[in-house]
């Protein structure tokens, strides 16, 4: 599986607190079955501002770590089993936390393969023909929507997901640009519809495809899922959060999650990772959930098939 959006850098924002609790997070995340991470940390004025270079260089840092990294790693959260999906409103977010067990870490940090397919994954921790051999992080950013974030990725300061400087989708296989880049993107819980709308419009124009960071936990969006639907329509992606979909974020969240997912309004899972006890980055469990709602083919959609098209460049198709 691949992850588009997990705070996984130390020291960057409110998500992992030092290098051995992202070293940590990297072995739950690959004790899931996740081969592939997009680090995204908070981008927002007044918040967390941390420079595009210095996003880059962590990034660096940390495959250089995990290539390096000891075996095996200290315990592993995994998330309990969830109840059936059923849950618009919530602005004190409860999160459980979760239960711990070993888990293994891969010794090399290897580019994204078709040996790591998800398909050929088991739940079973331990067993390396089924846990992926190794993990590779990309760079991102987790941007606030802001009126200038277009002239912010024209001027070079923000970052797209899997940024175009990683060789993976910098050039096409013709050694052509890709002639899609996507950028993920934060509302605040109030915004400005028609503003909103045009910058997308905007942004689609130069190719750029804007994927809307955890729309179900945007006020607004809770109030009016039809909001996200023109949003969506303007030219968006959207992507919820897998603990959204298993429930720790609440019976309302997970209820809207689950018709955005039916309603063909959520296009990718991510886990939104903040850390390794209360935030870890798990997708398996809300991939299955997911599988049992819309079925196995549009999930593994979720969890691989888009995340890797936007990794990549590619068009993404959500008809």
């Amino acid at each position: 599986m691949i992850d588009l959006h997990a705070h996984i850098l130390p020291d960057l924002d409110d998500g992992a607190k030092d290098w051995q609790e992202t070293l940590d997070m990297c072995a739950i995340a690959l004790n899931d079955g996740i081969h592939t991470i997009v680090a995204t940390p908070h981008v927002k004025r007044g918040m967390y501002t941390p420079a595009k270079d210095l996003i880059l260089s962590k990034v660096a840092e940390l495959n250089h770590r995990l290539l390096h990294a000891p075996c095996p790693m200290p315990p592993a959260p995994r998330l309990a089993p969830s109840p059936p999906l059923s849950n618009v409103k919530s602005k004190t977010l409860e999160v459980t936390p979760h239960v711990s067990r070993p888990s293994p870490l891969a010794d090399s940090s290897l580019p994204i393969a078709e040996n790591q397919d998800p398909r050929a994954m088991s739940h079973d921790p331990f067993s390396s023909r089924l846990v992926p051999r190794s993990l590779t992080i990309l760079p991102g950013a987790d941007n606030a929507f802001e009126p200038d974030i277009l002239d912010q990725l024209e001027q070079g300061t923000a970052l797209y997901l899997a940024h175009p400087t990683n060789a993976i989708n910098a050039i096409s296989p013709n050694n052509a640009p890709t002639p899609y880049r996507y950028v993920l993107l934060e509302l605040s819980d109030y915004f400005l519809l028609p503003q909103v709308k045009d910058l997308i419009r905007k942004l689609r124009e130069k190719n750029i495809v804007p994927v809307l960071s955890h729309p179900e936990r945007i006020a607004m969006i809770q109030k009016n899922h039809k909001l996200l639907h023109e949003l969506i329509q303007a030219g968006a992606l959207s992507q919820v959060t897998a603990m959204s979909i298993t429930g720790e974020f609440g019976k309302e969240i997970k209820k809207l999650t689950r018709t955005l997912i039916r309603k063909n309004l959520a296009h990718v899972i991510a886990s939104d990772s903040h850390s390794k006890d209360r935030r870890p980055p798990i997708l398996s469990q809300a991939a299955s959930e997911v599988a049992d709602l819309i079925g196995s083919d549009k999930a593994e959609l979720m969890v691989q098939g888009i995340p890797r098209a936007i990794i990549e460049g590619k068009e993404v198709s959500i008809n």
